[in-house]
């Protein structure tokens, strides 16, 4: 028990002088970074602590998981970001290289010190593999909820963004100076976000529709694609923008309410669980307790 524990120091030791070592060493790659125009997607989310406390540590395996053939993973994570809205936060390299540590900490807490120095049980081989798994499936699991949260918060905003930007239009002004205006006036938001970030595509001198197609790739929701096709379509076609904003608004507003009755109809099966395993067994021995007591005691099962 005492080499183990001896080892557990040691590598706690090697993380935190790691750490402090590479804390000191300036970041250009970051600093370029933040000095480009930032054309890719929105950055205004906050990273996760545990990230920038172990981004010197999970840096140095950088280079080693480079050389892994990974490359249509590595754009899923990439994208994963831009949808979150943290843009440029972590490369595919730095994603990879973070599960690894994770599962290294993992291993590390549970297995190290929690079976090794405290209770000195010796794990079979699938113990460690499970824990493993678990700490490089915890990064995974942060951005996909990092991802969910957003479009939840855009999808909560779009009918009213929808039905500003309807209005604009509808009382003269064109689409892009209707944006203006809904951008200025409404609560800020990922979805004012997303549309600031559209109009400066833009003003930079990208096309309506490839920024339209920016902005759908960006949030990856199946409302905001929808609304783009549309507004592409009608572009091409020479349509007027108004009644097309109206549908889609009125479209997005009945997708909103049937979205909320198949919730409220998922909680509904959802609370079975819990009622038939922890409330149906309270109740059944509240009624039929005294009943089995008054039978036990009373048929003189039990003798006094």
């Amino acid at each position: 028990m005492i080499p183990a524990l001896s080892l557990l120091l040691l590598v706690i030791t090697t993380v935190a002088v790691f750490i402090a070592v590479a804390g000191m060493v300036p970041d250009d790659s970051r600093k370029r970074m933040e000095e480009q125009l930032g054309l890719q997607g929105v950055s205004s989310g906050h990273i996760s602590p545990i990230i920038e406390l172990l981004r010197p540590l999970f840096r140095l395996f950088v280079p080693l998981v480079r050389g892994i053939k990974a490359q249509r993973y590595r754009d899923w994570v990439e994208r994963q970001f831009v949808t979150a809205g943290l843009t440029g936060a972590m490369s595919g390299d730095e994603f990879i290289a973070y599960k690894i540590v994770m599962a290294g900490i993992f291993w590390c807490m549970f297995i190290g010190l929690l079976c090794k120095v405290i209770t000195g049980w010796q794990e079979p081989l699938v113990v460690d593999g499970l824990v493993l798994l678990i700490g490089s499936s915890f990064p995974e699991i942060w951005i996909r909820g990092e991802v969910t949260r957003r479009q939840d918060e855009i999808r909560r905003s779009l009918p009213y963004v929808m039905d500003l930007l309807t209005l604009s239009v509808e009382a003269g002004l064109d689409f892009v100076a209707g944006l203006h205006k809904v951008v200025e006036k409404a609560t800020p938001g990922p979805l004012i976000e997303e549309l600031a970030f559209f109009l400066r595509e833009i003003q930079i001198g990208a096309s309506r529709q490839q920024a339209l197609r920016n902005l759908a790739y960006r949030c990856n929701m199946a409302e905001l694609s929808s609304f783009s096709a549309l507004l592409i379509q009608a572009d091409i076609l020479g349509a007027s923008i108004g009644p097309v904003l109206r549908a889609q608004s009125d479209l997005i507003r009945t997708q909103r309410y049937q979205r909320a009755e198949r919730m409220g109809a998922h909680a509904s099966q959802k609370i079975l669980f819990p009622l038939i395993l922890c409330i149906m067994p309270a109740v059944f021995v509240v009624i039929f307790g005294p009943i089995v007591l008054n039978f036990i005691y009373g048929s003189g099962v039990v003798g006094g």
